[in-house]
Order: structure tokens, then sequence, then C-alpha cells
């Protein structure tokens, strides 16, 4: 009798610790800290667009210095991939939307449009330059250009993805659903300027590639 009673007690106590488990899978993800963890993102955005628009490319070490433009982008979409990864390993809790949190969507896609068009900007110098570029130097700067837009389109896109897994889990989605709606608009009219600048960016360079290389 004692046996069974301490393997009843076993027994409660091992499914009270499953349930606690699954309340705690269960439970819902923090808005303030994703709403933070996008804010710092666009903090990093704002840095590194500062940095691209600051950039004035010379003829004898624009290839060294969009390295160092590609290498701050894929740091920089290393951390959108990290919160979005994030995000992803919450899948099936619950969060509850607030404006913060889609205003700084809205935000973190203005980051990436302003990123294209920057990036852009860069091809247009490199094309001002070109006839008095060496064609290593050339040739390295241009593969670099067309690295630069797919990485960022790519964000793009990844930033998307993560606003709409964040809509997935909404509690609230009634509540909110004309600011999802704007949100939502605003995020596919910048993915658009994000596409059409990449691929205007793509089209540039494959330009340059036939005339100069």
């Amino acid at each position: 009798m004692k046996q069974l009673f301490r393997s009843s007690q076993l027994f409660l106590a091992t499914t009270l610790l499953l349930l606690l488990n699954l309340n705690n899978a269960q439970a819902a993800l923090d808005v303030t800290v994703v709403t933070s963890n996008i804010n710092n993102l666009i903090l990093q955005g704002d840095d590194l667009l500062v940095t691209i628009k600051g950039t004035t490319l010379t003829s004898t070490s624009m290839d060294s210095q969009l390295s160092a433009i590609e290498t701050d982008v894929t740091n920089f979409q290393a951390e959108v991939v990290a919160i979005y990864d994030s995000i992803v390993v919450e899948a099936g809790t619950s969060l509850s939307l607030s404006d913060d949190l889609l205003v700084a969507f809205q935000g973190l896609s203005a980051v990436s449009s302003s990123l294209a068009n920057a990036t852009l900007e860069l091809g247009i110098q490199i094309a001002d330059l070109a006839s008095i570029t060496t064609t290593s130097t050339l040739s390295n700067s241009l593969s670099a250009m067309l690295r630069l837009s797919d990485d960022i389109g790519l964000m793009a896109n990844r930033i998307l993805e993560m606003a709409d897994k964040i809509l997935v889990m909404a509690d609230n989605i009634g509540l909110m659903a004309d600011r999802i709606i704007a949100t939502q608009i605003i995020q596919s009219d910048n993915l658009k300027l994000v596409v059409d600048a990449s691929l205007q960016t793509q089209t540039n360079t494959i330009q340059l590639i036939a005339l100069f290389l």
C-alpha cells in the first residue's frame, strides 16, 4: 500500500511537472522584449545607412571600400536573422500586439528600403569612376555590388517574414486589425522599393561588366 501511495505521488508530481513545462512552453512572448529587439535593429540599420551614404568611392580603393561595407551588411543581416530565429523558436506561443511593435516593424522595413537605395547610389558612383579604374579593382567592386544587392533583398524578405510570424502568434488581431493592415501595406510598399532598387543596381552592374570587363 505504501509503495502504491508513493507511486501515485510520483505520478502526480510528474504530471504536474509536465503541465508546468507545457504552460511555460505556451507562455506569451514579451511584446516589450520583441519591440526592443526590433528597435535595436533599426538603430544598427541607421548606423549602417549613415556609413554607406557617407562613403565616397575612389578609383583606387573602391574595392576595399565596398568590401568593408559588404562586411557591415553581412553582420547586420546576421543580426536580423538571429532575431528572426529567436521568434521562430517561439512558434506556438502567443503575443499581444502593440502599436509600438507595429511601428517598429514599419521602421525596420523602411531601413531596408533606404539601404537598397543607398546601395543603388554607390553603383552610380562606380559608373562615374569606371573608365579610370583598373580592371581588377573594377571587377572586385562590381562583384561586391551584386552581393550587396542580393543580401539586402534577402534581408528585406526576412524582415517581412518576421512580421508575418508575429502576426500568426498575435492573440489580439481583432483589436489591432486596422493597424495591422496599415503596417502590412507599408511593409509591402517598402519591399517593392527594395526589389526595384536591387534590380536596378544589378542591371546597372551587369551593364558596367559588359562595357568595361
